[in-house]
């Protein structure tokens, strides 16, 4: 159908921002890397975020927006349990990486006065196995997808052909629980670390006035930059989550499928995997700089042509 075809240009489209700008990011940091600088806590849990992010949008269009367009990509059972466990974990991934990168940032702006001091010190040799201790309940809890997702006997629909079989309601409810949990958890110390951060903010650009006079705006410091720019993304993050839940809610207690709802909860759900990096790059003082010396350059040269142009010989 016509609206299938025009849906899955769109998901595709939005893969496609997401990936570009998920792997501007990674390679912005891994570039960092190579030409010396040392990696931070919060670069490594970026750089992990980034990726969780272009494999989360890439085995969603797989699952999803393939079949709407007729490739037909997912074909059989092993297919469809291996993209759909992947999708699940890196989904619930993004959410942990997230709160865990608000986490580590209150902790690095943390004073030597804080009770965060002595978790500021342990974090940088910590952070390589925090990162990797996440990918363990994320799989334990969603493995009942390999169980669970079969394909469809019709491979020729041009829906997605990827299905759950029913289990007992003991264990759906117990799965459920732990995913609540998880949630919960995580939103909660986002929640923390992001009204610490504020407090921060708020404290330490009433110190800083102070020390300036009305004529002169105080310099902003990498670290202030660095947590304004988490703060927004951990803003970001509860935008889209919220959308996802209000989407997901409606669509749990309506009494038939509603497609146009379902869709736009597809598109929230991939929001936040799509906008991030962009918030993460507008905000890095590198690109800026990049991006002034590149346009700067460009002008100079334009003006240079056009004076050239100009002059008689």
């Amino acid at each position: 159908m016509a609206i299938d075809v025009a849906l899955g240009i769109c998901f595709l489209s939005q893969t496609g921002v997401g990936i570009l700008g998920n792997s501007l990011l990674i390679t912005l940091y891994l570039t960092s890397f190579l030409l010396g600088s040392n990696p931070k806590p919060t670069d490594l849990t970026i750089i992990h975020l980034a990726l969780v992010h272009t494999m989360m949008l890439l085995t969603r269009w797989i699952i999803m927006t393939s079949g709407m367009l007729g490739l037909q990509l997912v074909q059989n059972d092993a297919e469809c349990k291996l993209f759909t466990y992947v999708y699940r974990i890196t989904r619930a991934l993004s959410i942990c990486t997230t709160s865990l990168l608000s986490a580590v940032q209150a902790i690095t702006i943390s004073p030597s006065t804080s009770f965060l001091f002595q978790l500021k010190v342990q974090i940088p040799n910590a952070i390589h196995a925090i990162l990797a201790i996440l990918w363990i309940p994320n799989s334990l809890i969603s493995t009942n997808l390999l169980f669970q997702m079969v394909a469809a006997p019709n491979i020729t629909n041009t829906d997605t052909n990827c299905y759950l079989v029913p289990i007992s309601t003991l264990l759906q409810g117990l799965i459920l629980t732990f995913m609540a949990i998880r949630d919960i958890l995580a939103l909660g110390l986002m929640s923390c670390c992001s009204g610490y951060m504020v407090l921060f903010l708020h404290r330490h650009g009433h110190q800083v006035q102070h020390l300036h006079s009305p004529s002169q705006g105080p310099e902003t410091s990498p670290e202030r930059r660095a947590t304004q720019t988490i703060v927004l993304l951990v803003s970001c993050f509860v935008v889209f989550y919220c959308g996802d839940l209000v989407f997901s809610l409606f669509l749990g207690t309506s009494m038939k499928n509603n497609a146009a709802i379902f869709n736009a909860s597809m598109f929230m759900t991939s929001g936040y995997a799509t906008v991030s990096p962009y918030v993460l790059l507008t905000c890095d003082r590198r690109v800026i700089k990049f991006l002034a010396d590149f346009l700067g350059n460009r002008f100079l040269k334009s003006s240079q042509t056009t004076v050239l142009s100009s002059s008689p010989l």
